[in-house]
């Protein structure tokens, strides 16, 4: 297939694709470090009996499409970092199927499935899930470099999902050749590839990517236009506020609207307190949690304590209640806890987690104290939390936690101090 992008990439040369998270001794002392914890929570204590590599390498390579689809298998039945140079190959096959599958199985060894669940149904559901419960595998230079690639593909299918693998496997900051191709696809000719790459690029902190997303605020399909403006929320990009704010003012009840009233208050501008204050009485609950943590991010919260104490004695949705107490966490009122009790709700633990990661280092002693929850589901969100949040005193907490007997929160300990590690060796071994 003919796109515009190729004659691009034809005259800006050859890209060249370097993993900022370090080189190859990185990779093999990740895989040796990461490989028992994944084994210590394999469904029913088992890991598959592995495929032979060597040969898998070799079907990989045959003209029978039929042996090539066998290798697929065989390296999606053994999962593991290992697989990934070779699911690499796959992603340039001939046959349509393959190449869909070796993504799939790609994303595979990143995402587990959610507690309770044997699979994820699809990139989309994957690219979700992954948002805070992505392993921390580095990313061989073949990888990148296929799934770059195939955002390319004839297939739609194969771009979509690529986009989705590539927001899931890759950390901010991406190189500036990989982020060009991204941001390429948010002109391609299918929405949910638009969206893909909306959403990939919110995800990878891709800054260059504003002005085009911007543009694609006014996309001609609503789903693209939504995710347009969560991705610039998820940017905090400043540019963005006076499109976010006509979307809204145009928009009001509508889907569109309370998007871009979502990402204003993501981006927290001290431009739209005036709007925060006005929507914090709102009959809309979606428009007051969204006002409540605009005033959180733009330091407004402080000013406003008091009338967000009083109001929490009337506010009946429980979503907006743990916005709010978010906001007097940021201004330093009573709320944190509120906040961390908020993680045993399974309605509200998404929402209560991404908070923790805005208050981050300022409250780690009260989140780094949760460890200690009888409840296995709010210590492993903790440790989840502790590893974005880095810094030391959520590395010894991490470091601390010996005597976790439940498989999951280990398993979520394991990553979280690889997470701080990987962070912490990223100014020494980062690729030019």
């Amino acid at each position: 297939m003919s796109r515009d992008r190729d004659a691009v990439r034809l005259a800006a040369g050859t890209l060249r694709r370097r993993r900022v998270c370090g080189g190859a001794a990185t990779l093999i002392l990740a895989l040796s470090s990461m490989v028992s914890a994944r084994a210590s929570i394999a469904i029913g204590g088992q890991e598959p009996a592995p495929a032979a590599l060597p040969q898998v390498a070799q079907d990989i390579g045959n003209p029978s499409a039929k042996v090539r689809r066998q290798a697929l298998r065989a390296l999606r039945d053994r999962g593991g970092p290992e697989t990934l140079p070779l699911l690499a190959r796959l992603l340039g096959d001939a046959e349509l199927d393959i190449r869909e599958g070796a993504v799939a199985g790609v994303i595979n060894v990143y995402v587990p499935p959610p507690p309770g669940r044997r699979s994820i149904s699809g990139a989309v559901e994957a690219f979700q899930v992954a948002e805070l419960r992505v392993e921390v595998w580095p990313v061989p230079h073949e990888l990148s470099a296929a799934l770059v690639k195939a955002l390319a593909d004839e297939w739609p299918s194969v771009r979509r999902d690529a986009a989705y693998a590539l927001g899931i496997v890759m950390t901010p900051p991406v190189d500036a050749a990989v982020a060009f191709e991204i941001i390429a696809s948010l002109s391609d000719r299918e929405p949910s590839v638009r969206i893909a790459a909306a959403r990939t690029l919110g995800r990878l902190q891709v800054r260059s990517a504003a002005v085009a997303l911007v543009g694609r605020v006014n996309d001609e399909d609503l789903d693209v236009r939504l995710a347009s403006m969560s991705a610039l929320g998820s940017l905090r990009e400043e540019s963005a506020v006076a499109a976010l704010t006509d979307q809204f003012t145009f928009y009001v009840r509508g889907s569109a609207g309370r998007a871009a009233l979502s990402a204003l208050g993501a981006i927290g501008h001290s431009s739209s307190i005036p709007l925060f204050e006005a929507q914090i009485t709102s009959g809309y609950p979606a428009h007051r949690r969204a006002a409540y943590e605009g005033l959180a991010r733009s330091g407004r919260a402080a000013a406003a304590a008091p009338r967000i104490e009083a109001a929490m004695a009337s506010e009946k949705d429980p979503r907006v209640l743990l916005a709010m107490a978010f906001a007097l966490a940021s201004a330093g009122r009573d709320g944190i806890n509120r906040v961390l009790d908020a993680l045993s709700d399974h309605d509200r633990a998404g929402a209560a987690l991404v908070y923790l990661l805005d208050l981050g280092r300022t409250h780690v002693a009260a989140i780094a104290a949760r460890l200690g929850d009888p409840n296995p589901v709010v210590r492993e969100q903790i440790a989840i939390a502790l590893g974005f949040i880095g810094g030391p005193e959520a590395a010894a907490t991490l470091n601390g936690a010996n005597g976790e007997s439940e498989p999951s929160v280990r398993h979520a300990l394991n990553v979280a101090q690889a997470r701080i590690a990987r962070a912490t060796a990223k100014p020494a071994s980062a690729a030019p």
